[in-house]
């Protein structure tokens, strides 16, 4: 199932007032909660789960659907305002799997976390904004299992530490590690590696500086 691009317009809500509607400060993500009320987006009609759901300030929600019609099936993200589709962004070959929220400005800055491919994770970038809608920003992958949102530099935003394997001798025997990325200015920027290690480890909750030279 291919999801076409669909945006639909605020009905009844200027941009000026869901920017203030976004300017209320709260801890996005923290105790969210679902709603049974909000519709699927569009491009999902009855094929769709709902995999995750975060609650905003004034009636503002930000979801993530997954194709259940076929095994690995593509998402979208969906961005709501008073219980309507605002804006949506479809995500091909990627299966999300969950979501965080901080205050960049007066705007909600979200990573989203998903599934790729036979082993890959993954995590993306978007702002939600009231003219433009959802704008991805970045996306960076790992090619193990794993990939898993932190607070890691306490300005609130979610940050992301992503598995990695070093491929040798293979996949199954392989050593991996994990990468820590902080978020700048919408950008996941590496700040480095964890030694590669037989076996698992929780993610990192703090930044990680040693030098990634071995990967």
């Amino acid at each position: 199932m291919r999801f076409p691009r669909i945006r639909t317009a605020l009905a009844g809500l200027g941009v000026a007032a869901l920017t203030a509607a976004l300017s209320v400060t709260t801890t996005p993500g923290a105790g969210a909660t679902e709603s049974a009320t909000l519709p699927p987006p569009p491009e999902c009609a009855t094929d769709c789960e709902r995999v995750f759901e975060l609650s905003l300030p004034h009636d503002v929600h930000f979801a993530g659907w997954r194709d259940s019609s076929v095994p690995g099936g593509d998402s979208v993200l969906a961005y709501y305002s008073g219980g309507s589709v605002h804006d949506t962004l479809e995500l091909e070959h990627k299966r999300v799997r969950d979501a965080d929220c901080g205050w960049e400005g007066d705007a909600q800055r979200c990573a989203v976390t998903y599934h790729t491919g036979a082993h890959g994770t993954g995590a993306l970038s978007t702002l939600l904004l009231g003219e433009e809608g959802i704008v991805r920003s970045s996306d960076v992958r790992g090619n193990a299992p794993g990939a898993t949102l932190r607070q890691l530099d306490g300005n609130g935003r979610p940050d992301v530490a992503l598995r990695q394997s070093t491929y040798e001798p293979n996949y199954a025997e392989a050593p991996q590690y994990w990468e820590t990325y902080l978020e700048f200015e919408g950008e996941f920027v590496r700040t480095g590696c964890t030694a590669p290690e037989q076996g698992s480890s929780p993610a990192p909750t703090e930044p990680v500086h040693t030098s990634c030279a071995y990967v």
